[in-house]
């Protein structure tokens, strides 16, 4: 896993997810993705109000890099509809590993504003900093627990065991499978 501090996520926003899996896949050898579909979840905040963000998603390995592949499938307003209308399909966010309460305090104080934040199914926080004025991209914080920490660790052994070409594209059910 990425050492503390350094960035372990870089998220692509896409409007065919389809498409970017097959880039990913088979031009930059990323993979094997794991994909699901994200219901909206309660309590989403897009710049403090109130929002519905559905979307499917497919996480996968390059090296020691997750990547994020990310379509929103609904209307929902969103820093992802935002950034496909203003700047077309491309990097949307970094990820750092770190303390969520120390990278909040950090990036509110530099003046960044979170343009869109709330919990996974499992209850950890997460928000998405807006700093597109400091470097194109917004910068995601997420409260790493244990299992999403556990996660990311059978997404990199899938990777690190996968031959490039066997099932690229898989459910996120089939992450069971790295369980040793």
């Amino acid at each position: 896993m990425q050492p503390e501090g350094s960035i372990i996520e870089l998220c692509h926003v896409t409007r065919d997810l389809d498409a970017a899996l097959q880039h990913w896949t088979h031009e930059l050898g990323a993979g094997p993705f794991f994909v699901f579909d994200v219901p909206v979840l309660p309590g989403q905040l897009y710049y403090g109000e109130p929002t519905e963000v559905a979307l499917r998603v497919g996480f996968g390995f390059s090296g020691g890099m997750l990547i994020e592949l990310l379509e929103q499938t609904n209307g929902g307003a969103s820093p992802f509809r935002d950034f496909l209308e203003e700047r077309g399909e491309g990097l949307h966010h970094v990820m750092p590993r770190g303390d969520f309460a120390t990278g909040f305090a950090r990036l509110t104080a530099a003046g960044h504003r979170i343009a869109y934040e709330g919990r996974m199914p499992s209850g950890e926080r997460f928000c998405l900093f807006d700093t597109r004025a400091a470097s194109g991209a917004y910068v995601e914080l997420m409260e790493l627990s244990d299992v999403i920490g556990q996660s990311l660790e059978l997404m990199a052994r899938a990777h690190a065991t996968w031959d490039g070409v066997t099932d690229p594209v898989r459910p996120m059910e089939r992450l069971a499978e790295y369980v040793s």
